[in-house]
């Protein structure tokens, strides 16, 4: 029977666009990466009746989605917050726990801030991928 990972146990690293991401991002929490492949219709007429629906996988999309604390003393959130105003990519790895395999590309942020009348203020990122620093991005080794 195996070990349930937790939540906890997951990594994210980052770095410079154009080389894998190394530097830990420890003020985060509740981190989604949502792989989506695209399809398209290959239905054509046949034998059965009526025709049984068939698609083949065209692309991947894929995105990951973290928040983060507005401490005012973090360098990675105001690293990403400047990555995320400007358009210029950063470099990301993910990591399912520590030997295990994830995501590791160059991406472009979107931010969204949380200002709650009761609670902490947050950040929330949306990674996508890009290619434009000359890495091709990978989704799980």
């Amino acid at each position: 029977m195996g070990v349930t990972k937790m939540g906890f146990e997951g990594l994210v690293y980052q770095g410079v666009a154009g080389s894998t991401g190394a530097t830990p991002v420890t003020n985060i929490r509740d981190v989604t990466h949502t792989i989506d492949p695209k399809k398209a219709p290959t239905t054509v007429k046949g034998d059965e009746v009526p025709a049984l629906e068939t698609e083949q996988v065209v692309t991947i999309a894929t995105s990951m989605e973290w928040t983060m604390l507005d401490k005012t003393t973090d360098a990675t959130l105001t690293a990403f917050r400047g990555a995320a105003a400007a358009g210029t990519p950063v470099a990301l790895r993910l990591k399912d726990h520590t030997a295990g395999k994830g995501f590791d590309g160059d991406v472009t942020l979107s931010e969204e801030r949380g200002q709650p009348y009761q609670g902490e203020q947050t950040f929330k990122f949306t990674a996508t991928p890009t290619d434009e620093s000359g890495r091709a991005p990978q989704l799980y080794v």
